[in-house]
């Protein structure tokens, strides 16, 4: 069967639940870790009660934005800033992106980044342009990622690029040919390359319109 609306929606969103999972840890290494050079999932150098989880989102804000302008070119600061604005209970997604691209000028080379900034375009601004923009590039610099082409492929599906979408897909088939999701994703390469026979009955008459892109997934749990 085809691979509809609801099952694109909860592929996308358990990407945006495993990505924002693992920027949450990374938070929690950063508040109270050690810092390791080179590792964007570095912590500060020591627990201060200003960035620690228990504090307010307006401490923990404006610790991290002193930090900055201490060092502007502070990236475990930056991720931290950003993760924080991305939160649930703050929802500051533009900010989000802002503090993740200043990040991404000094770590171009960041898929990780990239990947989750992929998942707040698509699952809280709903903006699958952006996010193709963004997940493209993520291809590029981890080209053996398969799930980056599953979710490049949500993205552009979302955003009306067939072929973009069917270019990815086949991509992860490549990667991934018996992954958890080729089989799914082969029928929707078949439904976007052969739309009118997807779309119509035994009788040759159309039975059901064109599948419209995907609605942007929910927000991804805490």
């Amino acid at each position: 069967m085809l691979l509809d609306r609801k099952k694109i929606n909860r592929i996308s969103r358990w990407f945006a639940i495993a990505l924002a999972t693992i920027f949450a840890l990374s938070g929690i290494l950063l508040g109270v870790g050690s810092k390791v050079g080179g590792n964007i999932f570095a912590g500060c150098a020591q627990s201060t009660p200003s960035a620690d989880s228990q504090s307010s989102v307006g401490d923990r804000e404006s610790y991290f934005l002193t930090q900055l302008k201490q060092n502007p070119k502070d990236t475990d600061a930056m991720l931290q800033l950003a993760n924080l604005y991305a939160g649930s209970n703050v929802k500051r997604y533009q900010d989000a992106i802002t503090w993740f691209n200043k990040y991404l000028q000094i770590v171009p080379n960041s898929a990780e980044v990239r990947l989750r900034m992929g998942s707040i375009y698509m699952t809280d601004l709903n903006d699958p342009a952006s996010a193709v923009k963004v997940l493209t590039d993520a291809t590029k610099i981890d080209p053996g990622n398969a799930d980056a082409y599953v979710q490049l492929g949500l993205a552009a599906k979302a955003a009306l690029q067939n072929q973009v979408a069917i270019q990815a897909w086949n991509k992860y088939l490549q990667l991934q040919p018996n992954g958890s999701y080729a089989a799914d994703i082969k029928n929707q390469i078949n439904q976007l390359e052969h739309p009118a026979s997807s779309n119509t009955g035994t009788t040759g008459t159309s039975t059901a319109p064109a599948a419209s892109a995907p609605a942007a997934p929910a927000a991804p749990a805490p």
